[in-house]
């Protein structure tokens, strides 16, 4: 059986790494004890929140407007459980791993980072095309590809200031 996902699935799993960000990023700030540091990753955690709540209202618009919701398969675990999904992203990644934070990172490095991991999110979403029910699918997914882009361009921004 070939996984398809419709526009709330999709809107699902993009709160799911919204909220995956956020967290992070709030978990790293701890790392630093300087102040400017911290404040990236709080601001960096505040994007990921409005995010989510972004797809969040458009996820309930979009059930509202359409009446169709996620899919509930016992059968099909990816497809009932949207977290899965949102854990194939840098997101799902355990605080352990190689590319763990030592909070002694430089604001370029910290900038850096960001961006290759915001990259990293838009390879995921670019991946998921693969996987869309319908070209209203994939146009959910190119406006998620262009509010990363959107975060990735103010990122190059601040780098290049530093």
């Amino acid at each position: 059986m070939e996984t398809k996902f419709n526009v709330f699935e999709v809107l699902e799993i993009a709160e799911q790494v919204e909220h995956k960000g956020a967290r992070f990023f709030l978990r790293s700030a701890e790392l630093f004890e300087d102040p400017d540091l911290r404040d990236i990753y709080y601001r960096l955690a505040n994007w990921k929140a409005k995010h989510e709540q972004m797809w969040a209202r458009l996820r309930k618009r979009f059930a509202e407007k359409t009446g169709e919701f996620g899919t509930f398969d016992p059968d099909n675990y990816v497809l009932s459980n949207p977290e899965v999904m949102a854990g194939l992203t840098w997101f799902g990644t355990k605080h352990g791993s190689p590319d763990r934070l030592t909070g002694k990172e430089t604001k370029s490095q910290i900038l850096r980072d960001a961006v290759r991991r915001a990259n990293e999110v838009i390879i995921f979403y670019q991946g998921l095309k693969d996987f869309a029910r319908d070209p209203a699918t994939e146009e959910t997914l190119d406006k998620i590809v262009r509010e990363e882009a959107k975060q990735i361009k103010l990122l190059n921004k601040e780098l290049d200031a530093v």
